[in-house]
């Protein structure tokens, strides 16, 4: 499981007359919300996926099969559009705040409301080189904000609030090396860096973050996880000029992480999850071709690429995080 299903699966626990012990919440999942804003002429669009789940007084329905206690999950799919409609917002974490207020206002048997929000990107078209009113463009394959929240009753105004991007291809072509590791009797993975036969290698990733908050940042959820994301960038890729060394993933997804937690006193975790996408060059000696090919100072490699979905690959995953303060 990742980081962000185990700490959901904090089911509310009720006893029942059996003697055992009932872990409980219901919910909709795969709610596809999109909220178009008119502003005169310039269009503003969001573009959500959205899970509800919901806790509190509700065990009836498991221990006797009376559904009294249970708010349906169409009903639920329903307010989704009613407060995308209705609320005010400017992000995943505002619309989301919205809408769990809104089911612990009107239904007071429910404790807490658990959301797992994801934003699919859209880019403004470009044309004349400025950007379009009201025309937009997106890959297959979009780059997703995302947003883990619960809001419990009694702390409406202090939500748990997880920010994060996913589905963020990253890659360097250089500046990256893995040597020093363990080597038993089945080890063949040959080692890359300075004194080693191969000097570089490409590092690329499929790169999933996300941010824990201690409370809502002063200047706002959109401007603060842009200036996040953009750190994580920096320290990946080093100076525009030349780089900067990276002797593991681990070691660079521990720096993205601590220069997050150094420059955002606001938040109080940082996890990265980091597989590898691994880039062989491809063996064209057989058929009498050099690869690489070398022609005065530009030298072309032909590589094969995997897919770390479908493909075996290594899995980094690092979770930084503030020390606990001292009672």
């Amino acid at each position: 499981r990742t980081e962000r299903e185990k700490r959901t699966l904090h089911h509310t626990h009720m006893s029942s007359s059996q003697g055992f012990t009932l872990g409980a919440r219901y919910g909709k999942q795969s709610v596809p919300v999109f909220r178009l804003l008119r502003k005169g002429t310039k269009h503003e669009i969001l573009d959500m996926m959205v899970q509800i789940m919901l806790e509190g007084d509700v065990s009836k329905s498991w221990l006797k099969g009376e559904n009294s206690q249970i708010l349906p999950t169409e009903t639920q799919k329903n307010t989704c559009y009613a407060i995308a409609l209705q609320a005010e917002f400017d992000c995943i974490e505002q619309y989301g705040h919205a809408l769990a207020r809104d089911i612990l206002r009107r239904h007071a048997h429910i404790t807490t409301v658990t959301l797992d929000m994801t934003e699919r990107l859209w880019d403004r078209v470009m044309v004349g080189g400025k950007p379009h009113s009201h025309v937009f463009s997106a890959a297959v394959d979009q780059s997703k904000r995302t947003c883990h929240m619960v809001v419990q009753r009694g702390r409406e105004d202090s939500p748990q609030v997880t920010s994060g991007m996913r589905d963020i291809k990253l890659m360097k072509t250089a500046q990256s090396g893995f040597a020093g590791y363990i080597k038993d009797q089945y080890t063949n993975l040959q080692p890359v860096g300075e004194h080693s036969v191969v000097k570089d290698r490409i590092m690329c990733t499929l790169l999933e973050s996300s941010w824990d908050f201690s409370r809502i940042p002063a200047a706002g959820f959109p401007t603060t996880n842009a200036a996040i994301f953009e750190t994580l960038i920096e320290l990946f890729a080093g100076p525009a000029d030349k780089g900067v060394f990276s002797p593991s993933v681990q070691e660079t997804a521990y720096n993205m992480c601590v220069a997050v937690l150094k420059k955002f006193p606001e938040v109080s975790s940082v996890s990265l999850v980091t597989p590898n996408i691994h880039h062989y060059v491809y063996p064209l000696e057989q058929f009498g071709l050099q690869n690489p090919k070398t022609t005065g100072e530009t030298a072309c490699t032909a590589l094969q690429a995997t897919d770390c979905v479908t493909t075996a690959s290594g899995r980094i995953e690092t979770r930084v995080s503030r020390p606990a303060a001292r009672m």
